[in-house]
């Protein structure tokens, strides 16, 4: 069907065109071209580990293929509307609603690990991910949906009697059940791709060779500068900082942070947690990082102290919106303010000197 194979070949396209955009464009010209050049493909497509791209890309693409031919079937030959202009403008609203089905089934298999990992219902991965990838979603379907809905049309003949429509009806019965069986292997392949770097980066075969040399410009493990101290502040002790997950589904990087009070009593953080990142070889990575006063949602973030009763959590977001190329398995160095010990963790990032980047401080989170 010219309208599923038109819609297939347009995400195809439509990532072609992301990855030649974000990979020569500077951070300034792709922060505004972005919007127009949305991609509905999971970033763990790009760097996880075989099988997981295949699987990714071909669980994706059937998904997508056996959905807009169960559209086509049922806009052009159950119901059609004799006015082709009705039916291309059916047809384009079918590819902006399954391509926002589809980036939501990638991002399910992603939001059952996450819930297995973390516990809760996922609302700050809701949030901080899978609003941001339909979005994206719904952009691609309103760019690219046009095409394979007026090639659908032109292509169409009159349409057929609905007496007639019964063997189509079962048709686009078979069509919408091998959608949802490539759904649940496209929901199981982003789960599986979805697993910490540390557990998923292919490790070389051991071989013998020289120790690799000490860091040259290792991260300090304490920032040069402290934040100021303010009544009720959270002491060094009471309170734990984590990276809660990252995601790139979007071409927009994200690094969520949490702390949590380990304390038996109340106490307060303020202001933006403390980060350094270390390349594989230990030496310092030295983006720029700025203030960032809104969520990845959108929600303001005031000055305000943050106050977190036992046991609660604050979060912070890091975005990035400018790729930079492959992601290594780099160190990040945390602590909830600067002049503060730093913890250390290992996360498959793309994080190199000079790379614009934002931060919030630290908000109430679930």
């Amino acid at each position: 069907m010219a309208y599923a194979a038109t819609g297939v070949l347009a995400v195809i396209a439509a990532d072609v065109l992301h990855r030649a955009l974000a990979w020569r464009g500077s951070p300034q010209v792709w922060h505004v071209i972005e919007p127009w050049a949305p991609t509905i493909i999971p970033a763990h497509a790009d760097y996880t580990v075989a099988p997981w791209p295949a699987m990714i890309w071909l669980t994706l693409l059937l998904t997508l293929g056996f959905a807009l031919a169960a559209v086509s079937v049922s806009v052009l030959h159950i119901r059609p509307s004799h006015r082709r202009w009705v039916r291309a403008l059916v047809l384009w609203g079918g590819v902006v609603i399954v391509g926002v089905g589809v980036a939501g089934v990638a991002q399910l298999g992603e939001w059952l690990l996450w819930t297995e990992s973390f516990g809760g219902a996922g609302g700050s991965f809701l949030r901080t991910f899978t609003v941001p990838a339909l979005w994206e979603a719904a952009r691609w379907g309103l760019l690219w949906g046009w095409i394979p809905a007026v090639l659908a049309v032109a292509l169409s003949g009159v349409p057929s009697p609905r007496g007639r429509a019964r063997g189509v009806l079962v048709l686009c019965v078979g069509l919408v059940i091998a959608a949802a069986v490539a759904a649940t292997a496209l929901a199981a392949a982003t789960r599986g791709a979805a697993h910490p770097a540390s557990t998923e980066v292919a490790q070389p075969e051991p071989t013998e060779q020289a120790t690799p040399p000490a860091a040259t410009d290792p991260p300090s493990e304490v920032a040069s500068s402290a934040a100021p101290d303010f009544p009720g502040r959270c002491s060094e002790d009471d309170v734990v900082v984590t990276i809660a997950g990252s995601d790139a589904a979007t071409g927009t990087r994200y690094l969520a942070l949490e702390v949590r009070n380990v304390s038996s009593r109340a106490c307060d953080v303020n202001g933006l947690p403390d980060l350094a990142f270390a390349s594989p070889d230990g030496n310092a990575i030295r983006p720029m990082i700025e203030p960032r006063e809104h969520s990845s949602v959108g929600e303001p973030i005031g000055p305000d102290p943050v106050t977190l009763e036992p046991a609660g959590i604050a979060r912070a977001d890091l975005v990035w919106r400018a790729p930079t190329g492959r992601p290594s398995e780099l160190t990040v160095l945390m602590a909830p303010w600067p002049g503060a010990q730093r913890t250390t963790a290992t996360e498959l990032l793309d994080v190199v000197d000079g790379g614009e980047m934002t931060l919030t401080p630290w908000y109430l989170g679930e």
